[in-house]
């Protein structure tokens, strides 16, 4: 309609509810967002990251009454692998050229400071921040649930996926915003030789993660529940 503003809508608000949508059902959503659309709770917090921080963590403490610990790992970690695959591409292909100066996997690996089958993945902050999505709104002294900081496990998982087109585990050490100095996480190598890539919600099984992606954008932009 002429004349009417288009709401923004926040894209990680956006991850988080499509996620909990299609691992923990439609009914949790809603308790989870609290009776509120996306575009309310987008619109409301658009200029208020200390609102929009508190919110998640409310949010977060509601999944965790909901939801068992694996379902709300599981659901997290795939917020954070969409926005892996959006927010991650420069320092994928970065990493994808770094791969091929090495002739075999195993030297990358080791380039890369990979222990063995295990990376250790550290983040760092200065000046306060704790945090490189929402949770960085959290005033000083106040925590999130590690429930939220399985999202960046997601986020690191999904890089090396796509780098290494193999799976991985990534174990959440400790989070920063969760009371911790740092963030870190370790990735370990499910296999060294390429295995199917499957899609979490449909089970569809794809040989690249490239595939993988390109099942999820498609069926997202369809509404469908795979």
């Amino acid at each position: 309609m002429a004349g009417q503003v288009e709401k923004k809508i926040d894209p990680v608000m956006d991850g988080i509810e499509w996620s909990i949508v299609h691992f923990a059902g439609g009914k949790t959503r809603d308790k989870v967002f609290g009776g509120k659309t996306l575009g309310e709770i987008s619109e409301k917090y658009a200029e208020d990251p200390v609102g929009k921080a508190r919110w998640v963590k409310e949010a977060m403490e509601r999944l965790e009454t909901l939801a068992n610990e694996e379902t709300r790992c599981q659901l997290m970690e795939y917020c954070g692998g969409m926005c892996a695959g959006v927010a991650g591409r420069p320092w994928i292909e970065e990493a994808k050229e770094r791969r091929k100066k090495h002739n075999t996997l195993d030297e990358f690996m080791k380039a890369e400071g990979f222990e063995g089958d295990v990376l250790y993945v550290t983040y760092t902050f200065e000046d306060g921040k704790r945090c490189h999505c929402i949770g960085n709104g959290l005033p000083a002294g106040e925590t999130i649930s590690r429930t939220y900081c399985h999202c960046g496990a997601g986020h690191v998982k999904a890089l090396w996926e796509k780098v290494l087109e193999m799976p991985v585990k990534v174990e959440l050490i400790h989070s920063a915003i969760s009371g911790a100095d740092e963030c870190k996480f370790a990735v370990h190598l499910v296999e060294k030789e390429p295995k199917d890539f499957k899609c979490q919600i449909c089970g569809t099984a794809f040989r690249t993660s490239k595939e993988q992606e390109e099942h999820l954008v498609l069926a997202r932009a369809q509404g469908c529940s795979v």
